[in-house]
């Protein structure tokens, strides 16, 4: 059974973006997913490897993406022996849907009538495995 889930939304605000302790690029990014007309969800999905560095330098807060990837849950009992339960939305594929740049590119060509859905994509994709998450 897959675990995976596929979002589309705008970014928040800017990418955090780090290093772990073994010098692996992470960044953490919060995505205002629109269930309805007045229903909101705010995912922060965490990125490794290249993608990270990419998203970190190519997107920002408005910024409309698509990411898919897995839910890892953790579950914890604190010193009181109550549960927790948490979530971590891991992606491994990004995908710029509209950044500034194309915003300002869209909006330049509804005036000139070029073809705002030339550069459309920009994939990028990474593997990722267990050990990466225990940094």
């Amino acid at each position: 059974m897959n675990n995976n889930f596929i979002i589309v939304g705008r970014l928040t605000r800017d990418i955090d973006f780090k290093y772990t302790n073994n010098n692996k690029p992470v960044a953490k990014a919060n995505i205002a997913v629109q269930n309805g007309k007045d229903d909101t969800s705010f995912i922060e999905t965490t990125i490794f490897g290249k993608m990270a560095e990419t998203t970190y330098i190519y997107c920002k807060k408005g910024d409309l993406i698509g990411v898919s990837g897995i839910i890892k849950n953790h579950n914890w009992e604190d010193k009181n022996g109550s549960k927790h339960y948490d979530y971590t939305f891991l992606a491994n594929k990004v995908t710029f849907l509209q950044t500034k740049n194309e915003r300002t590119k869209t909006e330049s060509a509804k005036e000139s009538n070029e073809d705002i859905f030339a550069d459309f994509g920009n994939n990028i994709e990474i593997d990722l495995n267990d050990n990466d998450l225990l940094d």
